[in-house]
Parts: structure tokens; C-alpha cells; sequence
């Protein structure tokens, strides 16, 4: 059958990588999931798993059927035996990595960002932004649920930081070594009826895996066989570091210097961390695992996000109240104004080379791309309990985000085949 302009047609790939293992295999050796209740104890999975098997026989549809005679629809890898979405093999994907201190924000960040995107990017870009395995997604829809569904504004809502374990990892046993995978957040992007690219959707699509990890599994030694919690860095297409300005000592001094009322944050209410020893350590393992020499520049990306932007605001010169992107004179999509992002990560660039000149030298020494993205994930100064002096978090209906979505926009425009379309007046690095 042609594709007509309502008709969108996805071929399977020929050879995939699975987002928990990073094992590539032909799409053909894909493991099936029993369906039947019976068909439990997978060899690597556990006794609770459903047995993962190689089909013989398959219905009209194409699903496999198992022993039992039951029709199945989930895959999983043939490594790991770990579930992995069907999206996987109709669209090209795209591995990016979150890292940072303990504390610096990544939870908030990640849950603005995702809620902004599912708003931006079909309204501005005439995109879809869905959950391609709403498991793996549940904590961070959790978080999303807390801070923009919540019934109750003035509800004062506190996400939990990243674990070292727990439901973003996954155990499989390889005979007596148990292993623990990170588990990613998985989004597919989508070209909308109304987009120029729908009928070549299957060219421009992409399966978003994200990672993240506890702070503290950048600490030297965390990462070994048995706990490959940050290998993804190195097969990451973009890297994101977020840095949190409310953790340098020099920051906090400057803004109370000039704020006339005091963010909780910059008082000594958070913790204080060598963040450049996280970024240093992250690309250390970087070159291990994807064998750079140690003289020689990553060649992919990365984004230095600097958070909680509300905090410091006065320190930056330049308007963020609103978005970088531009209407489009002849039809309804917006471009991503790269030349404006470019001036801010200048700005912002002179300001770190002030305050925190150990980040700039260490990012820009690792990657060859370096890019500096103010965001507040919230837009607002935390609550603090007047008894004890501790942060509450964050109440409803003060969250006001801004440019969260900004650093993965700049990922889809430079550096996943054109997803989102940008301007620029002139060229750039």
C-alpha cells in the first residue's frame, strides 16, 4: 500500500540496543514474554518473572504465542532478558545521560522538563512527546502528577532525590554474579498530522531513553561489573550536567550580597559540594568506556544546565521570561532561536568563569560541543519549616518553570537529524 498523507508506515530495524544492557543484537533474536500465568521462574529474571522464549509460532498479527497457547506482545532483550519497548524497533534511538551532585535538582528538573515538553513541543513544534513504557516511566509521572495535577495549590510538594537503588534499577543474575541495571526513562517524539515530516515519519521519529543516577554513583569506584550504573555515559548522543549554583559557596556570597530577599537556598540551607569532581569523574569513566585518549576531546555534546535560576537570577544579565524560538513566516511551526540561546550561554559562561571557573575548565576541556543553559525547574524559593528551619519544598501554586525544556529542545534541533527546526542568523560553532 502507498502512504497517503493520513497514512504512516514504520519499518522494523534491523538491529537494535538494548536501553538496559546496551547490548546490540539483530531484531530478530528478540526474546518474547510469556503471557501465561503458569509460565513463571525466568532463569534470569527471578521466580516472580514471566519466562522470557524465542516464538515458533505466531499469530495473524504477528504476536507470538507461547507454550500455553496464549497470544503475546512484549519483548525483551535477549541479554538481559529485561522488557524493551516496541517503539525500539520502528524508530531510530537516542541514549542522553543526567548527572550531577547529590541535591542539585535533577528530580524537579526532570519532571518540569518532561510536563513542559508534553505542552511545548505539540503546541510549538507540532510534535508528540509520549510515555513509550509507562513503567518504566511511573516515578517520574509520579513527580509530574505531584507538582502540575495536584488538586490542593496550596499543597507544598517535596520529590524524593535519586536512589542508588530501588524501581530505577533492575537485578538480573548471570549465574553467580548479580547485576544491576539503570533503569531509563523511554519517550517517543513523533511528527504530528500537522507537521511537514508525517509522512516520513518513520525517517525522523526517535525513541528517547534518559538516564539517571544518583550523585552519588559518580563517586570514584561506585561504578564496577557488578553495578554499571553510569556505563550509558559513554553511548550517550548528549550529556547533560546540571549544575547547582546554590551549592557553591562563591554563589551564595554574591547573591546575598545582592538580593534583597534571601532564596532559603543561598543561606546554607543546602549542602555544599566539589561539583567539578562529579564532572571530571563522569568523564574519566567517559574515556574508559569509549576509549579516548586522555589528551583527547569527546567529540559528542554536552550541556552544562545550571539550575534553580530563580536563586541567582540577579547575577545573569539578560531577559529568560521568554522562550527562545520564533514563528514561522510562511506557515505555523516555530524555530528554535539558536542565536539567542548562544548569547545567554555566553553570558552565562562569563558568569561560571567568575564564580565557579572550575566547571568552565573542566567541561570545556572533556567536550569539544559546550553549551551553558540557565532553567528553573520550579520558579520559585522552596518553603521552609519555621520550627526547625528545614526546606519543606515547594508549594503549588508558586511553580512557575522556566527554560527547563530548553536544553533537550537544543538536543532535537542540533543533534537528533532535524527533529526540531531552529534559526540562526549567522554561523555557528
Amino acid at each position: 500500500m502507498n502512504p497517503t498523507p493520513d497514512t504512516v508506515q514504520l519499518s522494523i530495524r534491523p538491529r537494535v540496543t538494548c536501553p538496559h544492557c546496551w547490548e546490540t543484537y539483530p531484531s530478530e533474536d528478540s526474546l518474547w514474554i510469556a503471557q501465561h500465568e503458569d509460565l513463571r521462574d525466568d532463569p534470569l529474571l527471578g521466580h516472580d518473572a514471566q519466562q522470557r522464549f524465542l516464538p515458533t509460532r505466531f499469530d495473524i498479527d504477528g504476536n507470538a504465542i507461547d507454550i500455553r497457547g496464549m497470544k503475546c506482545q512484549a519483548l525483551a532483550c535477549p541479554k538481559c532478558h529485561l522488557p524493551v519497548p516496541r517503539a525500539l524497533y520502528e524508530m531510530a534511538c537516542q541514549f542522553y545521560s543526567i548527572m550531577g551532585t547529590p541535591s542539585c535538582g535533577k528530580s524537579y528538573f526532570l519532571a518540569s522538563m518532561t510536563w513542559q515538553l508534553r505542552q511545548t513541543l505539540p503546541k510549538i513544534f507540532q510534535l508528540s512527546w509520549t510515555d513509550a513504557d509507562p513503567i518504566s516511566n511511573a516515578i517520574l509521572n509520579s513527580y509530574e502528577q505531584r507538582q502540575f495535577f495536584n488538586s490542593d495549590p496550596d499543597a507544598v510538594v517535596k520529590l524524593e532525590k535519586t536512589q542508588e537503588q530501588g524501581d530505577l534499577y533492575d537485578a538480573v543474575r548471570y549465574g553467580d554474579q548479580v547485576v544491576s541495571y539503570p533503569r531509563p526513562f523511554m519517550f517517543s517524539v513523533q511528527p504530528l498530522p500537522s507537521h511537514p515530516s508525517f509522512t516520513t515519519s518513520d525517517k525522523c521519529s526517535r525513541l528517547i531513553c534518559m538516564y539517571d543516577n544518583a550523585g552519588e554513583s559518580f563517586q570514584p569506584g561506585r561504578d564496577t561489573t557488578a553495578s554499571p550504573v553510569t556505563r550509558h555515559l559513554a553511548r550517550s548522543q548528549v550529556l547533560f550536567f546540571l549544575f547547582d549554583p546554590t551549592q557553591d559557596p562563591r554563589f551564595r556570597e554574591a547573591c546575598q550580597a545582592c538580593r534583597s530577599q534571601q532564596d532559603p537556598q543561598m543561606l546554607g540551607q543546602s549542602p555544599v559540594h566539589r561539583q567539578d569532581i562529579v564532572l571530571n569523574e563522569a568523564a574519566s569513566r567517559i574515556r574508559k568506556y569509549s576509549g579516548l585518549k586522555a589528551n583527547e576531546q569527546h567529540q559528542r555534546p554536552l550541556i552544562v544546565v545550571v539550575t534553580k535560576h530563580d536563586a541567582w537570577s540577579e547575577l545573569l544579565n539578560g531577559e529568560l521570561e521568554t522562550p527562545p524560538w520564533r514563528s514561522g513566516r510562511k506557515s505555523s511551526m516555530y524555530a528554535l532561536d539558536l542565536d539567542r540561546i548562544a548569547a545567554v550561554s555566553q553570558l552565562l559562561r562569563e558568569l561560571l568563569w567568575k564564580y565557579s571557573p572550575e566547571i568552565v575548565s573542566a567541561a570545556e576541556r572533556f567536550a569539544k560541543q559546550v553549551v551553558f543553559v540557565p532553567v528553573s525547574a520550579t520558579g520559585t524559593a522552596p518553603i521552609v519549616d519555621p520550627k526547625t528551619g528545614l526546606i519543606r519544598g515547594i508549594r503549588i501554586r508558586n511553580i512557575r518553570p522556566h527554560w527547563v525544556e530548553v536544553p533537550l529542545l537544543l538536543a532535537f534541533a542540533r543533534w537528533s537529524g532535524g527533529l526540531v527546526p531552529y534559526w540562526r542568523a549567522r554561523a555557528s560553532t
